[in-house]
C-alpha cells in the first residue's frame, strides 16, 4: 500500500512506462454465500461470505499471495463482518468496522462480496486495467462483465479526460466527489477504479528486489493496514517472488499461479 505523498526508496522496475496494471475482480453468488476472488500484480485473495439472507453468518478467507510475510494473519479480522447485515452500505461498514485493523485488499474485496449478497445467484466480474504513465500520461478503465463502466486519461493521481472529470482527485477527496458523482452500481465501479489506480503505482517499482526487508523500514506506513501496525509491523518483511506482471496476459488472472 502506498501514496502519492508517501516518499518510496524503493528500487526502480525497468520494464516501467512499457506495461499495464491489471486486477480482476469475480463475485460469485450462490444460495446462502458469495465466493469473492481477486488478483493483481502483487495481491491474490479469495473471501468467502455466508448469509441467511440478512446479515453475514461466517467469513472464510485465502490469503493466495502476499507482500508481506504477516498477511496471512488477516484472515482472522475480517471475520469482524460477521453479523453485518448485507443491505449495509460501504460508508455505514466502515463506520462499524475498523477498516484499518484488517488487510485493506482482502477487507474491500469482502465488503464487495456483502454488497453482491443482495444480487442472488448471478456472478460479476470487474477489470481494471492502467496503463504505465508515459510523459505524464496513462490510459486507465474500468470493466463489468466485459463492458467498459469508466475510460479515463489519469495523470499523476488526478483524472485529465473526460472534461466533465478534469482534475478530480484519486486519493485524497476522490471517495467525497465519487459519492456525490456517481449512484448504484457505477458508484461501486469507480471505488473499484479507484482502488486499482492505487495499486497500480506499485508497477513503478520493482518489489521482488525488496525480498527479506523489514516492513518497519517504512515508517510513514504505520498504522495504514493489519500488516504495518503493531505488533506484526515489527514481525513483517517482505515476501520473495510475490509480484507478476500481468501486461500480455490476463487469461492468467484469478489462477493463482
Amino acid at each position: 500500500m502506498m501514496s502519492e505523498t508517501t516518499p518510496l526508496n524503493y528500487p526502480d522496475n525497468p520494464h516501467y512506462g512499457s506495461g499495464t496494471f491489471r486486477r480482476r475482480i469475480r463475485l460469485t453468488g450462490e444460495p446462502g454465500k458469495v465466493t469473492a476472488e481477486l488478483e493483481d500484480c502483487n495481491h491474490g485473495f479469495r473471501s468467502v461470505i455466508f448469509h441467511d439472507g440478512q446479515q453475514v453468518t461466517d467469513v472464510q478467507a485465502e490469503a493466495l499471495r502476499i507482500p508481506l510475510t504477516t498477511c496471512g494473519g488477516a484472515i482472522d479480522p475480517i471475520k469482524s463482518l460477521i453479523g453485518v447485515t448485507i443491505d449495509s452500505s460501504a460508508a455505514l461498514i466502515n463506520s462499524t468496522v475498523n477498516p484499518k485493523a484488517n488487510c485493506t485488499h482482502l477487507y474491500d474485496l469482502s465488503v464487495l462480496a456483502i454488497a453482491h449478497a443482495k444480487r442472488g445467484e448471478v456472478t460479476r466480474q470487474y477489470d481494471v486495467e492502467i496503463e504505465d504513465e508515459v510523459d505524464g500520461k496513462a490510459e486507465s478503465r474500468v470493466l463489468r462483465d466485459g463492458q467498459v463502466v469508466f475510460a479515463w486519461q489519469t495523470s499523476q493521481w488526478q483524472i485529465q479526460a473526460p472534461v466533465a472529470y478534469k482534475d478530480k482527485p484519486l486519493y485524497k477527496g476522490f471517495a467525497a466527489w465519487a459519492n456525490q458523482a456517481f449512484s448504484g452500481d457505477d458508484q461501486e465501479a469507480a471505488f473499484v477504479m479507484q482502488k486499482g489506480y492505487f495499486v497500480s503505482q506499485a508497477r513503478i517499482y520493482d518489489i521482488d528486489k525488496l525480498a527479506g526487508e523489514p516492513a518497519t523500514n517504512h515508517p510513514s506506513m504505520l498504522g495504514v493496514c493489519f500488516s504495518y501496525s503493531s505488533p506484526r509491523v515489527e514481525q513483517a518483511v517482505r515476501t520473495a517472488a510475490a509480484t507478476r506482471d500481468f501486461s500480455d496476459c490476463p487469461e492468467q488472472l484469478l489462477k493463482f499461479l
